[in-house]
This record gives C-alpha cells, sequence and structure tokens, in this order.
C-alpha cells in the first residue's frame, strides 16, 4: 500500500465530503439496476465473494479493487470514493490491510452508510490474511449478514439461508483442511512470506517462512544459512510462495536446498482470466488444499 497517497486521497475526501454525498445520483448505478436496491462496495475479493453469495440477485455488489490487482498496491480514486459515498453498504477487512477504508470508515457511517469491519478483532498481529483460515472467513461471512440484514430486513430469510448454505461450504471445508492434517506425514510448511500462519494455527501445522509478513523484507546470509540446512535436515521437499510475488529468495533457498516451489493462490485478488474461467473462493482454496497435500503427503 502506498500510504503516503493514500493519505493525500484521504483529505481530498473530506474535503469533498459533502460534495459527493449530494452529486450522487442513480447515473453510478449499473445498467438494469433499480435505484431502490442495495448497492454494496467492498475491497478484497474474499469479502466481494462471500457478499455476492450471501446477498445473490437482491444487491449490486462490487469489488473496488480490479481484477488482477495486488490489493497491496491499490490506491482509491477520487472516482471511487464518490462510488462509496453513494453506496449502502461498504465492507473492507481492517486496517492492516486497507488503512484509507479505516479512515474513511467514520465519515462514512455519518451519511448513514453501513460499514462493515469484517477482519474485527481476528486480525493478529497485523497479519491480514485470516480468509485462508475457514474458520475465520466463515466468522466474516456472518458478519456480512448481519450488515446487509441491518439495511434490508424485508430480505433477512433469504439472506439467512444463502448465509446457511455458505457456512455449509466453509465447514465442508474445514473438515478437509483438518483430514489433511490428520494424515500429513509432514508438519514443516517453509513459505517465501508468513502468510499461512493463520492455516498453520489451526491445523497444527510449522510454518517457517524466509521473510516475516513484508515479501519485501532481506533476511540475513545466517538466517538464509539456517533455513538450507533445516530443508535438507527436515526432508523438506518444497517450499510454498504466492503467485506474482517475486521469487528470488525462494529460488535461492530451493537451488541450495534441492527442493521445488509450490505457488499457492492467496486469494487477495482474481485475475480476470480466472473470473471469466468461473474460479471462486472455494474452488481455489480446494486448489491450495491439494498443494499442501502434494508438499506433506508421504513420496
Amino acid at each position: 500500500m502506498k500510504t503516503s497517497k493514500a493519505l493525500l486521497v484521504f483529505a481530498l475526501v473530506l474535503s469533498i465530503a459533502s460534495f459527493t454525498a449530494a452529486c450522487s445520483s442513480s447515473s453510478q448505478t449499473a445498467p438494469g439496476k433499480e435505484d431502490d436496491g442495495l448497492k454494496i462496495y467492498t475491497t478484497l475479493y474474499p469479502l466481494y465473494d462471500f457478499t455476492q453469495k450471501i446477498a445473490g440477485n437482491l444487491a449490486r455488489v462490487e469489488s473496488l479493487i480490479p481484477a488482477g490487482v495486488d490489493p497491496h498496491d491499490f490506491e482509491l480514486s477520487l472516482q471511487q470514493t464518490a462510488k462509496i459515498y453513494d453506496a449502502d453498504v461498504f465492507i473492507y477487512l481492517g486496517e492492516s490491510m486497507e488503512p484509507w477504508a479505516k479512515k474513511l470508515a467514520d465519515e462514512l457511517e455519518n451519511k448513514g452508510i453501513v460499514v462493515i469491519e469484517a477482519g474485527r478483532g481476528l486480525v493478529e498481529n497485523d497479519d491480514p490474511h485470516i480468509w485462508l483460515d475457514p474458520i475465520l472467513a466463515e466468522e466474516m461471512a456472518e458478519r456480512i449478514y448481519e450488515g446487509i440484514v441491518s439495511v434490508d430486513k424485508e430480505n433477512e430469510d433469504t439472506f439467512k439461508a444463502n448465509l446457511g448454505e455458505l457456512k455449509e461450504r466453509f465447514d465442508q471445508l474445514d473438515k478437509d483442511f483438518r483430514s489433511l492434517a490428520e494424515r500429513a506425514a509432514r508438519k514443516d510448511i517453509v513459505v517465501s512470506h508468513a502468510f499461512l500462519g493463520y492455516v498453520a494455527e489451526r491445523y497444527g501445522f510449522n510454518q517457517i517462512a524466509i521473510t516475516g509478513l513484508s515479501p519485501q523484507d532481506e533476511p540475513s546470509p545466517r538466517k538464509m544459512a539456517e533455513l538450507i540446512e533445516f530443508c535438507r535436515a527436515n526432508d523438506v521437499r518444497y517450499i510454498f510462495a504466492e503467485q506474482g510475488e517475486v521469487l528470488k529468495l525462494s529460488n535461492t533457498l530451493a537451488e541450495e536446498a534441492g527442493t521445488e516451489i509450490l505457488m499457492i493462490h492467496p486469494l487477495g485478488t482474481l485475475r480476470q482470466e480466472e473470473i471469466e474461467a468461473g474460479e471462486d473462493y472455494f474452488s481455489i482454496m480446494r486448489a491450495n488444499l491439494e498443494l499442501l497435500n502434494t508438499a506433506l503427503a508421504e513420496e
């Protein structure tokens, strides 16, 4: 996240808040959308996906972060800010992921917009990757449901039924992760940076990260030597990296330790081709599960 630019946008937003609210109109609504229907804006892809599955065709749900854009690099534009001020509901994860959204929250609520901080109280140690844990993802979905119902009580039964179906899918995903953990021959998960902490804690794995939460961190030569020795001594066959990140350090470790690299999908965003192929949170999480199985199972 480019914080300085985000703060500049926030400052401009405060100065034009009244203007954007006054200028909001049906022209910002997609063609065919009824003026009295719910307008919901989200940030990260998992929030969009959960919201869409809960709201169904009773709301227009739009992600502010375009397909393929890394959420860490996203910058809110003034045009997008105007959209938020014309919304019924705005959903974001939390300050650790979208500090600009946290700064906007109070102002949006003062304008009568329901703001849902889906990760409130769930994020630990500034690690935002809670959506990769099915149990925490289910809690996020419940919060989204509660926020939507607070705006549209008339359709509560439909939203509740949709949430029920969603919870069943989270529960099954959790069972599949637990089954993997029970049969896993290995417990060590070596990662490019510490993005699987919640999954490791939930299912009893041991996450060993080349860097911390930021892939831009640089480990010392001593730490790299220790990681190489760890992989050799513990029969680590694979190193996990996030799709789209620079693999310099992961490649170095893999070459020195004789391992391979597996690319896990971080799910912060989906590429356009993935959306067109019908991928969603659950299909990608199941693909990630299979990668973990490959790395942790017996040869």
